[in-house]
């Protein structure tokens, strides 16, 4: 192989660098108005109601408390530790969704998104028969934060499933698709 060769490879991966380094730079940069979003939900127990992309509420943990929060034992499982008992406390997505004046009879599905990027979708039936609760509190305490080792500020539950797979943990959105 010759010099010339070898130089014009090592000049290739440099460019290839500066540009992969230009585009990380730039998503970065669109990313941070997200970041600083996240934060202040997580700092404020906050989290949004999205109608087809569009922002229709925010709601805090006063909004919830004052919905009367039912309280109820459920078991939690995960991946690193025994299923073992707890006592959750929040309110039904329907009645949450209700009070706040979401009409529902155009929706053909939900998405709950958490901070972590997980997503749990929700079909309509769903969401008007079974017992999914926006929880914010565990075992007599607010949950805490992702930061802070916990499930919080807000946890989505189905209450009563056999298995918590599609629960979501750090609840930043509840994203409401019409059909």
């Amino acid at each position: 192989m010759s010099s010339r060769t070898v130089g014009k490879a090592n000049k290739t991966v440099y460019i290839v660098l500066c540009l992969l380094l230009v585009v990380v730079a730039a998503l970065a940069y669109m990313n941070r108005g997200d970041a600083e979003l996240r934060r202040a939900l997580t700092e404020n127990r906050e989290f949004l109601i999205r109608i087809d992309g569009e922002h229709a509420a925010t709601v805090g943990l006063q909004e919830l408390l004052d919905l009367g929060p039912k309280e109820f034992t459920t078991s939690l499982a995960t991946s690193i530790s025994a299923p073992r008992d707890v006592t959750l406390r929040g309110i039904e997505l329907r009645l949450l969704l209700e009070s706040i004046d979401v009409d529902l009879a155009h929706a053909s599905h939900f998405v709950v998104s958490g901070l972590d990027a997980y997503y749990s979708p929700l079909s309509l039936s769903e969401v008007l028969e079974e017992l999914i609760y926006i929880c914010f509190s565990m075992d007599g305490e607010l949950l805490k934060s992702q930061d802070e080792g916990g499930y919080g500020p807000f946890l989505m539950v189905i209450h009563g499933s056999r298995f918590a797979q599609r629960w979501c943990k750090y609840v930043e959105a509840v994203d409401i698709i019409n059909s």
